[in-house]
């Protein structure tokens, strides 16, 4: 998982003029925490093709963001065209909400920030209107991929943690002969409303993600079914 350092940075020649300059708060859609501070509305900035980004250029507006760092992502963009961002999380929720180009933050020019990822009003917080995070992921064949972090023997089976890195599950059983993974297919499978037969369960990067891959249900209501399931 990548180092998570909060950092607050801005362009000081685009400052305001004055006492009387409109600033723009934004915050996180999702769980509320304040993400950036600029003087003109996002809306007004230009969107990428690509993915609808804002992309607020701090040559020309104040940009101070409070995000911790998430770690470099290379997308495929195109026949041939690797696209590097260095993508940025809300401190809050750990929600993935902008990106730039280069790694030096005294290099960027750009800031992008996701499209329905911020809102100016501060108790907007309706997890249904916020995207869906990179740990869940449609794929091919209206399957729906979700990164998880299991810790087994634990009190309870529950959902911990909903966040831009994975989904943190706690089951009790152990690892050991395959008991924790059998835990974890029941119990997903009572929270997402799916038989095993629907769902299959793949190793992920180390021995604690795994990786499920689900039918019949789209991203966006895996998220949700998730979210209401959450038990911190």
């Amino acid at each position: 998982m990548p180092k998570r350092t909060t950092h607050t940075y801005s362009s000081e020649d685009a400052a305001p003029d004055g006492p009387d300059s409109d600033l723009f708060v934004y915050y996180c859609k999702h769980c509320g925490s304040h993400v950036l501070i600029t003087d003109t509305q996002l809306q007004k900035t230009p969107k990428r093709k690509t993915d609808k980004a804002y992309a607020l250029d701090k040559r020309k507006h104040l940009a101070r963001l409070n995000t911790s760092e998430a770690g470099k992502v290379l997308l495929k963009r195109g026949e041939g065209k690797l696209e590097k961002q260095c993508r940025m999380n809300c401190v809050g929720c750990g929600l993935f909400v902008c990106y730039r180009a280069e790694e030096d933050l005294d290099l960027t020019t750009l800031i992008y920030i996701v499209d329905g990822a911020l809102s100016t009003v501060a108790a907007e917080t309706n997890p249904q209107d916020a995207p869906v995070p990179p740990c869940i992921s449609q794929l091919e064949g209206g399957l729906v991929q979700v990164a998880i972090e299991v810790e087994d023997r634990a009190q309870r089976s529950a959902i911990t943690r909903v966040n831009a890195d994975d989904v943190r599950v706690t089951v009790a059983a152990p690892a050991a002969r395959g008991e924790a993974n059998n835990e974890l297919l029941e119990f997903m499978g009572k929270v997402l409303g799916l038989r095993l037969s629907q769902m299959t369960l793949q190793r992920g990067w180390n021995n604690k993600s795994k990786l499920l891959v689900v039918e019949d249900l789209t991203a966006r209501q895996v998220y949700e079914k998730l979210l209401e399931a959450v038990q911190p």
